[in-house]
């Protein structure tokens, strides 16, 4: 409702603007940044017909690409598709083509002048003259800050704070887009052996540096690793070959000993997996052979 809000107000805020800048081009001499020389946000009204140019950019949009945008795109009106972000291209093309639906706000990316990519939130509104669309008009928000702080509050969401691995959501996430899909997956499932004998002995600091040395050792092998909470880890891949699952499960065996890291590690693979939860409990049942083989040998587990 807010963000609904948000742009019936800028939609109406723009034609407000546009009207005065109209209304003065016609009847004065007077500069027309004289509306919107101290507004934040980007007006601009580009006509599509019968001229390609910009009528009018605010000489805001110098302050977040660069001093000198303006002027180029004056004088040379596709500037700014050599200037947006190629994923984006197409957008801006069928923006001033009138294919894209002007009643929702445009997310759009564009290169400053020392080659970084900005992203901007606008507000656009079509000019037609009959059936023709011959110009459009818009607000452009810079909205970086609020994108890079939502996509912080999502990879936070889905990874373990401790380690920066991923987290238990994530690893629900991950297996229910493997639902009904008949692919190999191979699970490993990691379990230390010595972290609450270090967090006795020497403070749960060191057992929080301990498994970060873990998560360290582990994603030296695979992105796809995940803490599912307290000292347990999971390695989760597909569309990988036995051989190479094998392969993995003696990397990550060799990165823990180079590491000094004691755990038990349990394996799973299977080439159509039909019931995930069959294949962990699978790879769990393996864990806890090889932790009851490691506490035979009171040299490796204390």
């Amino acid at each position: 409702m807010i963000e609904l809000w948000g742009g019936i107000v800028i939609g109406i805020s723009l034609t407000f603007i546009v009207y005065k800048i109209r209304d003065q081009a016609k009847h004065s001499d007077e500069p027309l940044s004289r509306f919107t020389d101290q507004m934040k946000d980007v007006i601009y009204i580009f006509d599509v017909k019968p001229v390609f140019r910009f009528r009018y950019i605010s000489p805001s949009l110098d302050d977040y690409l660069g001093e000198g945008t303006v002027s180029q795109n004056y004088d040379d009106p596709y500037d700014c598709f050599r200037r947006i972000h190629p994923d984006d291209y197409e957008l801006l093309v069928n923006k001033v083509t009138g294919h894209v639906n002007y009643d929702e706000p445009i997310l759009q990316r564009w290169r400053t002048n020392d080659g970084r990519y900005l992203t901007f939130e606008e507000y656009t509104t079509p000019i037609y003259e009959g059936d023709e669309l011959v110009a459009v008009q818009g607000v452009i928000r810079n909205v970086e800050a609020a994108v890079a702080e939502r996509e912080a509050l999502v990879y936070e969401s889905r990874h373990d704070s401790l380690t920066g691995v991923w987290n238990r959501r994530a690893f629900d996430e991950t297996i229910d887009r493997w639902k009904d899909k008949a692919i190999a997956i191979g699970v490993i499932i990691v379990d230390l052996n010595d972290l609450k004998r270090v967090n006795d002995e020497n403070g749960h600091s060191a057992g929080d540096q301990l498994l970060q040395r873990t998560a360290h050792a582990l994603t030296s092998r695979s992105p796809k690793v995940y803490r599912l909470g307290g000292d347990e880890f999971v390695v989760l891949v597909s569309d990988v070959t036995e051989s190479s699952f094998e392969q993995l499960v003696a990397d990550i065996h060799d990165a823990l000993d180079e590491a000094e890291i004691s755990a038990a590690l349990g394996s799973a693979w299977d080439r159509h997996v039909s019931d995930f939860k069959e294949l962990y409990d699978e790879a769990d049942r393996m864990m806890y052979v090889h932790k009851h083989r490691l506490k035979q040998d009171t040299s490796l587990v204390h």
